[in-house]
């Protein structure tokens, strides 16, 4: 195999365990054996777990984070824009051990990451909201999101609550 092979087959191996292990079910011993490779094959590429799972799940992620932070706020592209869900869904078993997996250093710097971007999103749909009733609310829809991902829907299932988070969260008139 060449050494492309070899990377490719170990995240491989990886996100599997990942996702059917979790982070702290995942051995990388066990990993190596899966994929027909020596652990110094394994840490030469990838120094920890934490190195290895960040191969599996960010790649993923930050698309995610760019996409909403590059579509604009409005009506049709709100608060998790349609090509949002779509990539969740393309890339779907990463996102669901990024979910699974909270034990993870990366997941607080994703969650973070995220949260900033739906709590900028909400801010431009509803001038409204007050700073502290907005981080409230995208915690909220975020934790909504993520539960969607959790209990394994369906693509239009995930649409249509979404479809209904976004009118909940998008056009609440909050009075503080």
């Amino acid at each position: 195999m060449s050494k492309e092979e070899v990377t490719t087959k170990i995240i491989g191996c990886a996100k599997d365990s990942f996702l059917h292990n979790g982070y702290h079910g995942t051995s990388l011993k066990t990993i190596c054996k899966q994929a027909g490779v020596t652990t110094g094959a394994l840490y030469h590429r990838f120094p920890g777990k934490d190195v290895l799972y960040r191969a599996v799940v960010e790649p993923a992620t930050k698309k995610l984070l760019e996409t909403l932070n590059n579509c604009p706020t409005n009506a049709a592209c709100s608060i998790m824009p349609e090509q949002g869900l779509i990539l969740v869904y393309l890339y779907w078993d990463v996102f669901r051990i990024v979910v699974r997996c909270r034990c993870t250093s990366y997941y607080n710097e994703f969650y973070s990451a995220i949260e900033k971007s739906v709590y900028h999103r909400l801010s431009k749909l509803n001038n409204n909201y007050a700073e502290d009733i907005c981080w409230l609310l995208s915690r909220a829809y975020l934790a909504s999101f993520f539960e969607i991902i959790r209990c394994d829907y369906d693509f239009e299932t995930a649409q249509k609550c979404i479809g209904i988070l976004e009118n909940f969260f998008a056009s609440q008139e909050i009075h503080c």
